[in-house]
């Protein structure tokens, strides 16, 4: 099954979007009833950009949502083993949605019915006040705001978390209802959902850290909103609750180890030596891989000898390299808007003797894609067990190294290599933007071989 979504007339200023539907070998076109302005559709993401688009979030979060219901929608007829016809599509998609209106205190499977159905939940059903309803202003709140695009993504998500939890139910949320008894049932709505890290990959579910950063949303939201903000909408004090909490657990992650960098930077990509990750026989797709590959290498070596994050280090220019120092403004993290001053590693320098062009684009999901390649290639192999809370469970999966490795390996990598070698902690937190050295200390990561070696080395031990 494949869900897409167009415009229907792109030659117009203004244009309807319709979906796109193939099942099994049939096509279904259908309109959403959204009108967007041609020049801000997205046909990549299938989304109209936000820049400069003041209806924007709200656009986005009804195409998530009409996406969702077309998926359920489409699965059950997968269930039933039913091929329908477009009409009968278009029937039962209308039932959808009035069903979605008119429900009251409806419990989806997976959600346990509570008390507080009848009650506190179902009580907010179609209210006519708008400045009541928590998800308008959410969306009305980021539009307003100055937000950067990625902080401006983690409140679109909840949005439509939000959205389709409201759907479900046969509610609008008020700021009342955002109470322990929303969090209980939220919280089991959205682990139970499943999702594919990739197009190959098996159905995972949601995480505790990734349910706590909705959570961590909502408060904010719900805090601009009360007495203790900008609004004074509401005086409901329920998501200060201790229990109203956002979850939270330390990952298992990766660096890559000196030996391992020098032997990514030591490699030469050739069109002989690369057929373990290129299958294509052909000289000229070999010779555009190879020069894919040195760009994401050389991006991220440069990341892991600076430790700066993605958004910074994959935009240095030349302006930014003199006095063999690399100067840049962060984008978020010191909190002063001051420059981080680094040196330049002997590794940066061969890098940028070479001829390579650091200010070269390149998008991070080519470096990650890449990278990944790279690492596989030199042998970077060992098995890596991952632990985290999945759906309310403790997952254990296991990977080659090479296939977590990532942009945020290189800064990671950056910070613990320079702890290892013995640069201050408050030396290196300069650059990460940590602000205490607890929360550096739990980022960085050291086996208790490597910790005990670093004791060795201590005059104590001598």
């Amino acid at each position: 099954m494949d869900i897409k979504f167009h415009l229907r007339d792109k030659s117009h200023a203004n244009s309807s979007v319709n979906v796109i539907i193939h099942y099994k070998g049939n096509r279904f076109k259908l309109s959403t009833g959204i009108k967007v302005i041609t020049s801000k559709w997205n046909p990549k993401s299938m989304r109209v950009n936000t820049k400069g688009y003041p209806d924007s979030d709200l656009i986005n979060i009804q195409i998530d949502s009409i996406e969702s219901d077309y998926l359920n929608l489409f699965n059950s007829y997968t269930i039933e083993r039913v091929i329908p016809s477009l009409e009968k599509v278009k029937q039962d998609y209308a039932r959808i949605r009035s069903e979605a209106i008119v429900a009251t205190g409806y419990t989806p499977a997976g959600i346990s019915p509570t008390a507080s159905n009848q009650t506190n939940l179902s009580k907010s059903l179609l209210l006519a006040d708008d400045d009541k309803l928590f998800l308008p202003f959410l969306v009305k709140y980021v539009n307003d705001s100055n937000y950067k695009t990625e902080t401006r993504k983690k409140y679109r998500t909840t949005a439509n978390w939000i959205t389709k939890f409201e759907k479900k139910l046969g509610i609008q949320l008020s700021f009342d209802d955002i109470d322990l008894d929303f969090y209980d049932q939220f919280q089991q709505f959205v682990t139970s959902k499943t999702y594919k890290p990739s197009k190959n990959s098996e159905p995972r579910q949601y995480s505790l850290n990734y349910f706590g950063s909705l959570i961590k949303c909502i408060k904010h939201v719900m805090r601009e909103a009360g007495p203790d903000g900008r609004y004074n909408l509401h005086n409901s004090n329920s998501y200060k609750n201790k229990a109203f909490k956002v979850g939270h657990e330390t990952a298992d992650t990766i660096y890559l180890n000196m030996n391992e960098l020098i032997r990514i930077h030591q490699f030469v990509p050739t069109v002989h030596n690369i057929s373990e990750v290129v299958s294509d026989p052909r000289v000229e797709q070999r010779l555009r891989a190879i020069n894919a590959y040195k760009l994401a290498k050389n991006k991220f070596l440069i990341g892991a000898f600076t430790g700066l994050r993605v958004s910074d280090f994959n935009r240095l220019e030349e302006v930014n390299i003199r006095d063999s120092f690399i100067r840049i403004k962060p984008r978020k993290g010191t909190g002063k808007n001051e420059d981080v001053v680094i040196p330049i590693h002997p590794i940066v320098k061969e890098i940028l003797q070479s001829g390579f062009d650091i200010a070269t684009p390149i998008s991070d999901q080519h470096i990650n894609e890449n990278i990944k390649k790279v690492c596989r290639l030199v042998g970077i192999n060992e098995n890596v067990v991952i632990h985290r809370t999945e759906g309310g469970k403790l997952i254990e999966r296991k990977y080659k190294k090479w296939q977590l490795v990532c942009t945020h390996t290189a800064r990671r990598s950056g910070a613990t290599n320079m702890y290892i070698a013995g640069i201050p902690s408050i030396s290196i937190m300069k650059i990460t933007g940590h602000k205490t050295e607890k929360s550096f200390l739990k980022y960085i990561k050291i086996s208790q071989e490597e910790n005990a070696r670093l004791l060795a080395d201590h005059r104590f031990f001598q």
